[in-house]
């Protein structure tokens, strides 16, 4: 624990002395005021529920001290004190932490705020409801029928609330699940998260969470913000452009996150490219004008796909160059279908309603709406479509798995591989080297997937032709803990990417039946 450059304090410490139904992880800078009636709150609204209560705290004044007396009153209550570099991140890694430590020795981890405008009554309601409904997530909204933000304070705060909101909503459609996924308020079932590295910016987590796990079952109560107990809000501008990088992070970053979004840039990356081409060819060139446009409209299709391919649907393999190009080459009637429906819409406004100006531009916008909706949807089921599914059958027989994915992944050898003895499934695929044991191992302790890359050393115009050794690791989860290892090797002059780990990953799923 003093390696990792914090202390814990109390019965339930960081190494843990046994499970519990629920950890709350409590983020807490400069909350001496609140701490100590947060804590009695908790006690009287959870009696009789086995809980711990984790303050990950960055403070400056003597806020470390009061956790550490009631820490002295009370083992539920456990201090993790961060110290200079350990505090970077702020209040997202202070949670994140805490959820880090000590998920793995609960079943639900609920996150809250100490300053008690998140009551904590209300943390016995978002446990029943998970425990009852079977919810993954159990958000406390703001926003939903019977909450309130009246506990925000002006004019400002709120409409900053309610914009912050609104946005999240309409970029990413896992937000939508709830009236407020921007709160800091929520609980989750650490099964159903376990082996997701989140890398949040700023202070919403939950949004992370969402984006990052689409498939999580979402539910939420409603409840009141109240006005801060005591102390002063931690609100900022600097908290404000860090929402927006976190926003700009998760459309980055996460592929299938905004990818209607990802899409409509693409689009207009292509009006850019066809009316380039359409300009050049006429206007330079003499070209016929419905030739020229014949040309523009085929490089954009064109444009559009390998950008679409590259960074939209980024995630979505192709098994081979085959396989990428019949996908290119159905990029084209798709597109014509998109045209016929702009065209569709746009026709007939013009034809029965007016085509005056400035009807006509609005028809025009109306009929690329369309098209945009009718061209996402068919490139998402048919142009990009898996293909390959989600899961493995876990009823196959491991070899016959085992060889699906080395042919995916163009590895020269997978391996299943039980824990904690460390010997492939059945015995017969070669010995392991005490390097790749190593690895085995590593994943094994941190139930996280690993990807390595060695090669010999970069000069200054890299060698097309050097061969990488890389190999993946994903382990294999039952129950929140590792039953087993797929690992996966190969030499060659193309090492394995994050779209080949995040493929095993989701691929594997569903495999811990193969190690009972």
């Amino acid at each position: 624990m003093e390696a990792q450059g914090w202390t814990a304090t109390g019965e339930s410490g960081g190494e843990g002395t046994g499970g519990v139904l629920l950890t709350l992880v409590v983020p807490t800078r400069n909350e001496a005021d609140n701490v100590a009636e947060l804590v009695r709150k908790l006690r009287d609204g959870l009696a009789g529920v086995e809980y711990r209560v984790v303050f990950v705290d960055d403070s400056t004044d003597g806020t470390p001290g009061v956790i550490r007396g009631l820490a002295e009153e009370d083992g539920r209550v456990t201090l993790v004190h961060r110290e200079g570099a350990e505090r970077e991140g702020g209040l997202s890694t202070a949670v994140t932490t805490g959820m880090e430590i000590f998920s793995g020795q609960s079943e639900f981890t609920c996150v809250m705020d100490a300053d008690l405008q998140h009551p904590p009554e209300k943390v016995r309601e978002m446990l029943e409801v998970a425990r009852s409904g079977g919810a993954d997530v159990v958000v406390a909204s703001r926003y939903a029928k019977g909450g309130s933000y009246e506990g925000l304070s002006g004019w400002a705060r709120r409409a900053i609330s309610v914009g912050s909101k609104s946005l999240a909503r309409v970029v990413f459609k896992e937000a939508r699940k709830t009236t407020d996924p921007m709160t800091g308020f929520f609980l989750v079932r650490n099964e159903a998260i376990s082996g997701i590295q989140f890398r949040p910016t700023g202070f919403k987590v939950l949004l992370e969470i969402l984006v990052c796990a689409p498939e999580l079952r979402v539910q939420e109560v409603p409840f009141g913000f109240r006005a801060r107990n005591a102390g002063v809000s931690k609100a900022s501008l600097r908290q404000g452009l860090e929402y927006l990088t976190h926003i700009l992070s998760l459309f980055w970053y996460v592929p299938s996150a905004g990818r209607f979004w990802k899409f409509a840039m693409v689009g207009a990356s292509g009006v850019v490219v066809n009316s380039l081409v359409l300009i050049t060819l006429a206007e330079v060139f003499d070209a016929h004008k419905v030739i020229a446009w014949m040309f523009a409209v085929g490089l954009s299709i064109l444009s559009n796909f390998l950008l679409n391919n590259a960074f939209t649907w980024r995630d979505v393999r192709h098994s081979s160059r085959i396989h990428f190009l019949l996908r290119g080459a159905l990029a084209y009637p798709v597109a014509v279908m998109g045209i016929g429906a702009n065209f569709a819409v746009f026709y007939p406004l013009l034809k029965y309603v007016s085509a005056e100006f400035p009807f006509y531009v609005i028809f025009n916008f109306l009929g690329i709406l369309a098209a945009t909706a009718v061209n996402f949807a068919l490139s998402s089921r048919l142009v990009f479509r898996p293909s390959l599914p989600e899961n493995l059958d876990p009823d196959a027989p491991p070899k016959q798995i085992a060889e699906e994915m080395r042919r995916e992944l163009k590895a020269d050898r997978v391996l299943l591989v039980t824990t904690p003895d460390i010997s492939p499934l059945g015995g017969d695929s070669g010995d392991l080297t005490a390097a790749e044991r190593g690895v085995i191992r590593l994943v094994t302790d941190t139930a996280q997937p690993t990807l390595t890359v060695t090669g010999p050393r970069r000069l200054p115009q890299a060698r097309t032709n050097a061969r990488w050794t890389n190999s993946l690791a994903v382990p294999i989860l039952d129950g929140g803990h590792p039953v087993g290892v797929v690992y996966a090797t190969r030499r060659s002059t193309e090492p394995f990417t994050e779209e080949d780990l995040h493929w095993l990953t989701a691929y594997t799923s569903t495999a811990s039946p193969l190690f009972e």
